[in-house]
């Protein structure tokens, strides 16, 4: 429960969890846990602020974040998780000539937004990855750190960046290559700023002289002799030290899509965190503190945009971002759906970047974390992989209740991949959308009793890298070494071989459905959408799996779908991956969603 009262005979009043606190400062955004109970002499002593790594890192560990700063708060600890400038949520700064330091300002930044918003004194600093070496240099200068814990960080900025790099083009084996490829660390768009990679470089934990803080919780990566020397070289500067490993590190940040929270980590976190609260107990029990609430967010303002955090749905369970323009507002507004279990700002800030353009454009959005994706916490009821499951269309319909609320309509929904998906569904069932582009969707027909991690697995991968993986002597190694699920692999060619072959009868089964359960569902959704009057552009990259699987249900191209079911658009990006990830990618997205969206005009 996260009523935000901080009040022990409170926790159980709402069964529905909500989504922590939005704030904002120094051009950033945050997430503000308060906390859930109070300690024995009725004040936290002390609060939590945690340091996030970057890029792919960062991504699988938002959602561990969230479930440590719930622990956290149920033992009276309150909590802070924000966005560096540059990444995430936040404003892009003008001027990164100050290199890394740019970074740590805003983790101090950071630590006195959490002093005010918890009224305590005291921190502790979790960093993990990358963040593991920003949270030591920030605590030699942050005012009474009580405590610092590194998860499997960084020990060398140098090391981790050619890591990165290294990590980044193994992980990325079968996309197509870009046109300007970045030789320092790069997801998608997003780029560590070279100034700031200068100053990383720089940084190195393992040969520090002295500790910024009395006590150091240390968890090492298994098998990494480099984290046994740091523990021994911490062991020598005079610090109170616990070290251990990182339980399941690897399950944890081996993929988004199937990262397996670290529950033994964060149960070691707590109980350190609270070991440390307790010895700052005061000596003379304090007034009580009054909760006052968190303030409203300040909006965030930048170039031709301004984005507000909301929370929405029953008990405020929902996280998302309204993006407005500056200048006078144009067209429909733009619901963006987030992409598996990617946080809202998407895979290399694809999403945020989307919506600041749109805006830009006069064109507003919001942007999302759906139950149980990054910073939303599951909806009560729901199933545990809620992917490709009809419980996020009552997210998507919970945000449809809350932009009709704050006067956004009319609205075009639109997502990538499974995001796809559930715009397609949402719009099949509400009526309220004028609109609905759905990207790359691996297939418009997902039975109830489908392989949910199979079609995860196979919608990210461009049909010609299953000929190029099996002709890779290192995807064997992967394979006889459990890395990769070769069942997964040959279910997905056996799927595909067998859709080529029933597509010479897909002509038959779209006049006549009802001979097929897979004809007849489609039939009924795309009919839909006609009925709905709802305007539709469907968009795949060239070669996406997906597309295949559009031949299959509609013919070469899709062109069945032409005449059979309205006259949506068929729109296909040259010279683009699954994920769209070069700018020229998102710009054909964009265009595509602003030619639907400025269709209409906006309801006052």
């Amino acid at each position: 429960m996260n009523a935000g009262f901080a009040l022990a005979g409170m926790r159980d009043v709402v069964e529905q969890p909500s989504a922590d606190y939005p704030v904002t400062f120094a051009g950033t955004t945050g997430l503000y846990r308060p906390a859930d109970a109070l300690p024995e002499h009725g004040h936290p002593s002390v609060a939590v602020l945690f340091v996030s790594s970057w890029g792919f890192e960062e991504l699988c560990a938002r959602k561990f974040w969230r479930l440590l700063a719930e622990r956290l708060s149920r033992q009276g600890l309150p909590s802070l998780r924000f966005d560096y400038p540059g990444t995430g949520d936040a404003l892009d700064p003008t001027d990164f000539t100050r290199g890394a330091d740019v970074w740590l300002d805003s983790i101090h930044a950071a630590a006195a937004k959490l002093k005010e918003l918890s009224g305590v004194e005291h921190v502790i600093l979790i960093g993990h990855g990358l963040g593991g070496a920003l949270a030591w240099k920030a605590a030699e200068t942050i005012p009474h750190v009580a405590g610092l814990a590194l998860a499997a960080p960084a020990l060398s900025g140098r090391n981790w960046l050619r890591e990165f790099v290294a990590m980044s083009r193994i992980a990325n084996q079968g996309a197509l290559q870009h046109a300007n490829v970045s030789s320092g660390p790069a997801m998608g768009e997003q780029i560590i700023p070279e100034s700031v990679a200068t100053g990383l470089r720089g940084v190195n934990i393992s040969a520090a002289s002295k500790a910024p803080a009395p006590e150091v919780f240390l968890l090492r990566q298994e098998n990494r002799p480099a984290d046994e020397l740091f523990a021994q070289h911490l062991s020598q500067l005079g610090v109170s030290l616990r070290s251990e490993v990182f339980e399941g590190y690897d399950r944890f940040i081996r993929d988004v899509l199937f990262s397996v929270p670290p529950f033994e980590a964060i149960n070691a976190l707590v109980n350190w965190s609270s070991g440390i609260a307790s010895s700052l107990q005061p000596a003379n029990e304090p007034k009580p503190r009054v909760w006052k609430g968190v303030p409203c967010p300040e909006p965030l303002q930048g170039e031709g945009f301004r984005e507000r955090p909301v929370r929405f749905g029953d008990s405020n369970r929902l996280y998302g971002m309204i993006c407005e323009p500056t200048c006078e507002r144009k067209g429909a507004t733009v619901l963006v759906l987030p992409t598996g279990y990617e946080r809202m700002s998407g895979w290399g800030r694809i999403t945020a970047r989307l919506c600041r353009e749109l805006a830009r454009n006069g064109i507003a959005s919001l942007r999302l974390d759906m139950a149980n994706i990054a910073d939303s916490p599951p909806a009560v009821g729901a199933p545990e992989q809620i992917i490709y499951n009809d419980s996020q269309l009552r997210d998507v319909n919970a945000a449809m209740d809350f932009l009709e609320k704050e006067k956004l309509f009319p609205v075009v929904v639109t997502g990538r991949c499974s995001g796809g998906w559930a715009a397609f569904k949402s719009a099949v069932n509400d009526p309220r959308f004028s609109g609905v582009v759905p990207v790359n969707v691996f297939d418009f027909y997902i039975p109830a009793d489908a392989d949910v991690e199979a079609l995860l697995v196979s919608s990210r991968q461009p049909l010609a890298s299953y000929g190029a993986k099996l002709m890779s002597g290192g995807f064997w190694k992967r394979v006889l070494s459990g890395d990769v699920r070769i069942r997964n692999g040959v279910v997905n060619l056996w799927a595909m071989i067998v859709a080529k072959t029933i597509s010479v009868l897909t002509p038959v089964m779209v006049k006549h459905p009802y001979l097929s359960k897979r004809f007849h569902a489609l039939s009924l959704d795309f009919r839909k959408i006609v009925a709905n009057d709802t305007q539709m552009t469907v968009v795949y990259t060239e070669g996406d799996i997906g597309a295949a699987m559009l031949e299959t249900n509609f013919g070469p191209r899709g062109r069945l779908l032409t005449g059979q079911y309205g006259n949506p658009s068929l729109v296909f990006i040259e010279g683009a991956d699954h994920n769209l990830t070069t700018a020229e990618a998102r710009h054909a997205w964009s265009d595509e969603v602003k030619k639907i969206a400025l269709q209409f005009k906006p309801v006052r």
